[in-house]
């Protein structure tokens, strides 16, 4: 029988993370007890994938948890609704985990579970069907096995066309190949449970959800999901939370950086100490203007550290 932590969600909730304030071994048992308590969902998804349509979140992981069995595809909520349709229609996909918000970009046919009041309820959805489903579970998740055990060759996570990340990872990805790239990136970035990641990254992006989520959370991690931050929230957070890690797209960083030049001084987060760019390229000039700026190197985060995990680059100006 394979170890229970040889599972990705089952060993990220095993390092007793926090991600925006919730224990993320709470999150994961909500998932479990979705998948428990909804058969239509299991019939649904019987021989099939799911698919995630959701930024990012404590909703992510409940619904990383419900795909235990098969690979869930990563669906990008700013793509076209074309896009999506086509991804949806090749992926092999039998039920979606999403949101009120992002409900109208599925075909109306398609099953599907909202996940807004996650993790304490779930709304599943089929046709005219519609029910809530409680996700407490009472006696809580039971997790017994090795620490840092390789995982399982099975897939987890198909990720959509076009992720620069995904193709270096090669799709499917397996637990193993996952877990193996996540925590080569805690050992490159030095990530502990004292750490506390704000990652503006969105999830749909491999890197976003690699090195912003799972990364620090396997490591024990604080994680903030700050995809819907804007830049004066973000700085908010650099200065007021004790943000050790921030990982974003390029675009975000230089969005911070003109947010920094508006408001006339300079930020003051004693406590950062690695910035971690990638889903897009990261210019040498923005690299410079950072440093100068923050006083911490801005990092490289999409190249794959020999045969596994997202390495940390050429450290750039100031290293």
């Amino acid at each position: 029988m394979s170890d229970p932590l040889s599972y990705l969600p089952l060993a990220i909730a095993g390092a007793n993370g926090v991600l925006d304030g919730i224990d993320i071994r709470r999150l994961i048992a909500a998932g479990v007890a979705l998948l428990q308590r909804t058969a239509p969902l299991v019939r649904a998804l019987h021989g099939r994938r799911s698919a995630l349509l959701i930024p990012g979140g404590p909703s992510f992981f409940v619904a990383l948890a419900a795909s235990e069995g098969r690979g869930a595809l990563l669906l990008d909520p700013r793509a076209e609704s074309s896009e999506l349709a086509e991804w949806l229609g090749s992926g092999g996909v039998g039920a979606a985990f999403t949101v009120r918000a992002l409900e109208h970009r599925l075909p109306a046919a398609l099953p599907r579970v909202l996940l807004d009041d996650a993790p304490a309820r779930a709304t599943w959805r089929c046709g005219e069907e519609s029910r809530t489903i409680e996700l407490a579970m009472h006696d809580g998740l039971r997790l017994e096995g090795e620490d840092d055990v390789a995982g399982a060759d099975e897939e987890v996570l198909v990720a959509s066309r076009g992720d620069a990340a995904a193709d270096a990872l090669g799709t499917p990805i397996t637990h193993r190949r996952l877990l193996a790239c996540a925590r080569a990136t805690a050992r490159a970035a030095k990530l502990a449970a004292r750490d506390h990641t704000l990652a503006l990254a969105p999830y749909a992006n491999l890197f976003g959800l690699l090195s912003g989520a799972i990364a620090p959370l396997l490591a024990g991690g604080r994680v903030t999901t700050g995809s819907a931050f804007t830049p004066a929230q973000a700085l908010r957070a650099l200065e007021q939370d004790g943000v050790s890690m921030l990982v974003g797209a390029p675009v975000q960083f230089a969005a911070l950086l003109d947010e920094l030049a508006r408001r006339g001084h300079p930020l003051d987060a004693p406590v950062l100490k690695r910035c971690v760019a990638g889903g897009g390229p990261l210019d040498a000039s923005l690299r410079a203007r950072w440093y100068d700026r923050v006083g911490v190197v801005l990092a490289q985060g999409d190249a794959i550290a020999g045969d596994a995990g997202f390495a940390v680059g050429d450290p750039g100006p100031g290293a």
